[in-house]
């Protein structure tokens, strides 16, 4: 009698005129859920024995998701072969995030301080140009702001009581006074280029550089005038965290602040900033001015001091900010009333700039740089391009060293061929500040290198001169000497 197998998956009959089998194999029991392959032959169709009868096969259940059966087994559903992508959130209103960008905006200008090293740079810079100009005319001092001077004491009065100005040159004429504050100015000048208590110093050289420059109006350039800017501008940047007596010494002890009362050197200083002050402004400046001073003479509670540092952050930005816009705005100027020029539209400007004898401090090397109407013509034109696109160009990325490049150049020019290097170094300390801070360490680690190396081989020479090695190539320099000669 036959057995009919009721699952369509049966495995098909053997070949007819087969010879049976006689014992057939056992019927193999179904296999678990997890057997991943198929279900094995019987042991005689394996064998390929004759008559060998039918066995069928378990139906496969596995943990996949597969089509229904066709014997109405289990049905389930064939899972997707990607997950649905999640639902994107819903759009905040307009007023949120303009509210949301506005907070964001502060958080990041009362953060940390950027551009420190920027400011550091023109720190050192134009406190350097000031220092350069009360050596180089100490001898000429008296004649040019004081007793002996032209201007009298009594008409720069005159002068400054119309235009509300101020000098504290001016509080005495007696000539020890006058002594006393060209001594202080050259002191308080290199304290200010050295970093040392930085912000009380600002504060200092700032008055300094008005008063000076207050004493002797109609003698002073547009250089003056760009130095009294920036010396107003830096007493509200943090110039000295970089580059600084003030940074060395955070190095060292880790505190940038005195841990007492009355140890603060740099407050106390400022104290006699605003008595300073008083002496020339009403007196009520004063005492405001010790009331602002005398409470840094503590420390202040944790809150306070975040919102200290917060205000010095954002001042300190702001004032970074103005700089910027500052010499933006000079270069804008000079290029529009260059372009309103004839002489500058026919390109001749220059010519007659070179041949003018009072701006002629070498005149063979005027005559050399006057080669002719093509390239004065030229340099003209380079010129006024330059500074009416510096605003444009000096965001750009890769744009901005090449027109600093030629605007330092242009004011090299000026400060050789026109004997103008104060007007000069002023400009070209203003085009740094656009400068990355990449750039100004890189530049740093290469000048570092080259002092390095001129120290090494100064090592070499002296020490082939005592005696110990003959001669002063970089070969003779022993790496142990070159290593404690440098530290």
């Amino acid at each position: 009698m036959t057995s009919v197998d009721p699952t369509p998956d049966a495995t098909p009959d053997p070949t007819p005129g087969s010879a049976p089998d006689s014992a057939p194999g056992p019927v193999p029991e179904a296999l678990p859920e997890s057997a991943p392959g198929p279900a094995p032959a019987p042991a005689a169709a394996a064998r390929g024995d004759a008559g060998a009868r039918p066995v069928p096969a378990v139906p496969r259940q596995t943990a996949r998701t597969e089509p229904a059966a066709p014997d109405g087994g289990p049905e389930t559903a064939p899972a997707p072969a990607h997950p649905a992508p999640a639902a994107a959130p819903a759009r905040q209103p307009l007023d949120l995030r303009v509210a949301e960008a506005i907070v964001a905006f502060f958080a990041r200008v009362s953060g940390r301080p950027r551009g420190t090293h920027q400011a550091a740079l023109l720190r050192i810079g134009f406190g350097a140009v000031f220092l350069v100009s009360l050596l180089r005319e100490f001898l000429n001092r008296r004649e040019l702001w004081g007793d002996r001077s032209p201007w009298s004491p009594d008409m720069a009065r005159r002068l400054l009581s119309g235009i509300d100005g101020v000098s504290i040159l001016l509080v005495r004429d007696d000539r020890w006074w006058f002594e006393l504050m060209y001594v202080l100015a050259v002191v308080v000048t290199a304290l200010f280029v050295l970093g040392w208590h930085t912000r009380a110093m600002s504060v200092l050289f700032c008055l300094v550089v008005v008063s000076f420059n207050s004493r002797s109006l109609l003698m002073t350039d547009g250089g003056d005038t760009v130095l009294t800017l920036m010396s107003f501008y830096l007493m509200f940047t943090a110039s000295g965290r970089v580059w600084s007596l003030d940074a060395r010494r955070l190095r060292r002890t880790g505190r940038p602040r005195s841990p007492g009362p009355g140890q603060e050197g740099g407050v106390f200083v400022a104290l006699v900033a605003a008595v300073a002050v008083g002496l020339v402004l009403p007196w009520w400046t004063s005492l405001l001015g010790a009331a602002v001073v005398l409470p840094g003479l503590w420390r202040l509670p944790r809150e306070l001091e975040q919102l200290r540092a917060a205000v010095v952050a954002a001042a300190h930005h702001c004032a970074l900010f103005v700089i910027a816009a500052q010499v933006c705005v000079i270069y804008a100027a000079a290029g529009l009333f260059k372009v309103q020029g004839e002489t500058w539209q026919d390109g001749t400007a220059l010519h007659y700039a070179l041949n003018l004898e009072y701006f002629q401090p070498w005149p063979w090397l005027s005559d050399l740089a006057d080669g002719g109407p093509v390239p004065a013509t030229a340099l003209a034109y380079l010129t006024v391009f330059t500074q009416v696109g510096f605003v444009f160009l000096v965001f750009a990325k890769r744009a901005k060293y090449v027109v600093i490049a030629v605007m330092v150049a242009m004011h090299l020019g000026i400060a050789l061929l026109l004997g103008l290097p104060a007007f000069s170094a002023s400009m070209a300390l203003g085009d740094l500040v656009f400068l990355p801070t990449a750039f100004l360490l890189a530049v740093r680690a290469f000048g570092g290198r080259l002092l390095r190396r001129g120290k090494a081989r100064a090592g070499g020479v002296r020490t082939g001169r005592d005696g110990g090695r003959g001669g002063g190539s970089d070969e003779d320099v022993r790496p142990g000497a070159t290593a404690t000669h440098t530290a």
